[in-house]
């Protein structure tokens, strides 16, 4: 005996599909399909670029950004950090990372006489080595070679990870709006200098460039130079704008919040790296909603014209409806027949969007494509997929196609059998 299932999918074959259920259903219903096929596959495939995308912005601030940053009240210069008995148990710990830093907002000045302002940070050999190779490793995977070879980050050695006095590396992007190049001399003001009195000089120190450092962070790339920490800029320790504290890497960078929560219990002010970018996460988080908020819509849209489909097919066919309902079969069974029909038109077109959509995702991920203009500073396109929100797009498109396809069964299935029979007699009395 066939099932209610094997009915529904013999309906959907000779009423929605054959040459006999007319040209207008059958366009429609492939159309049905078509619309709601691209709009999953569109939702899928954008939703999975920009998931690669923030992926890619989430790996390279890590390769650079500290997981967290801390500051003890009273003491303000590296010697009293490293006395700190809190610097002192958390250097201890095997699984965690300490360096010193020494922040101070500079100005520069080329030997063309061009300003720009810059934040100075003083590291150590092997924090400005992690980042350098970190940095390398991020971009490696989809940034393209660049094209002026003659900014390129130097290989990742002893010997260009230590900088002497007076030495510092320099961010690349803003070593070109500078117009500097590797062995530059630049001169390095504090910023309160432009607040002195006329005739006094302000102190200042002349740096080498040693060369410049790539991390694909615009506020790293075009703002930052290091140096030595202890090295150079030592006339600036008295400045405002000098700054000192501890920075911690952990194995785990997403698990930032406990160690936080455990450092400001003994009094420490800190902030983790989701902290300090969480303008940039809650702009990426409000596009990728607003992105697929209007996409959804879209194939909202789309999934109505299952409607249609239905009602056209259930008022041509409202004599076998009634026929049907007059050998027994109950409204309710009725109702949840067509309900299948429309549940099976709809999965045709959200699960070709989805293969599609994953097929597509598939190859972009596997073959990058360096389809995207100098501007930006990967030229490929990424692709995540979150099967977390495949599922969604599952379940929340599997509940639209119910809805839509109930309303007209539940209307149509109203009518007893014998007026569905007695409309469909007068109307071959009216048009014999």
């Amino acid at each position: 005996m066939r099932s209610n299932w094997q009915f529904a999918w013999e309906i959907f074959q000779h009423y929605l599909l054959s040459r006999r259920a007319g040209s207008l259903i059958r366009t429609v219903a492939w159309l049905c399909m078509l619309g709601v096929g691209l709009g999953v596959m569109a939702l899928v495939v954008v939703t999975s670029v920009m998931n690669g995308f923030n992926d890619q912005i989430r790996r390279r601030l890590l390769a650079v950004e500290p997981h967290l940053v801390v500051k003890l009240k009273g003491a303000d210069q590296p010697e009293a950090i490293r006395n700190h008995p809190l610097f002192k148990e958390v250097s201890a710990r095997t699984n965690i990372q300490s360096d010193i830093f020494e922040n101070q907002e500079v100005i520069i000045r080329t030997v063309d006489g061009l300003f720009q302002g810059a934040l100075a940070k003083g590291v150590e050999p092997q924090t400005l080595a992690y980042i350098m190779t970190e940095s390398k490793r991020a971009a490696s995977q989809n940034s393209p070679a660049s094209k002026n070879s003659e900014l390129e980050p130097a290989p990742v050695t002893e010997e260009s990870t230590t900088l002497g006095p007076g030495e510092v590396y320099i961010g690349i992007d803003l070593a070109r709006m500078l117009g500097i190049f590797e062995g530059d001399k630049i001169v390095v003001i504090a910023p309160e200098a432009l607040l002195l009195p006329k005739g006094e000089a302000p102190p200042f120190e002349r740096v080498t460039v040693k060369g410049f450092l790539r991390t694909n962070l615009q506020d790293i790339d075009g703002n930052m130079l290091f140096f030595g920490r202890g090295k150079s800029f030592g006339a600036f320790r008295n400045s405002p704008s000098h700054e000192a504290g501890f920075e911690l890497r952990i194995p785990n960078p997403e698990k930032v919040d406990t160690l936080k929560a455990e450092l400001e219990g003994k009094g420490a002010e800190v902030a983790t790296w989701i902290d300090r970018n969480s303008a940039l996460f809650y702009a990426l988080k409000m596009e990728k909603l607003a992105m697929s908020a209007f996409l959804g819509l879209a194939a909202l849209i789309a999934s109505f014209s299952i409607v249609t489909v239905l009602v056209l097919l259930l008022t041509q066919k409202r004599k076998d409806i009634g026929v049907l309902m007059g050998m027994g079969l109950s409204p309710q069974a009725t109702r949840w027949l067509f309900v299948k029909v429309g549940l099976l038109l709809s999965s045709f077109g959200i699960f070709g969007g989805l293969v599609v959509g994953l097929v597509i995702c598939f190859v972009v991920s596997r073959y990058p494509l360096p389809i995207l203009p100098d501007i930006y500073y990967d030229a490929t396109i990424p692709a995540t997929v979150d099967p977390k929100f495949i599922a969604g797009i599952l379940l929340v498109s599997g509940l639209i196609a119910f809805f839509s396809a109930d309303r007209p069964a539940r209307a149509a299935t109203r009518e007893l059998p014998a007026e569905a029979l007695r409309s469909q007699r007068q109307s071959h009395a009216e048009h014999p």
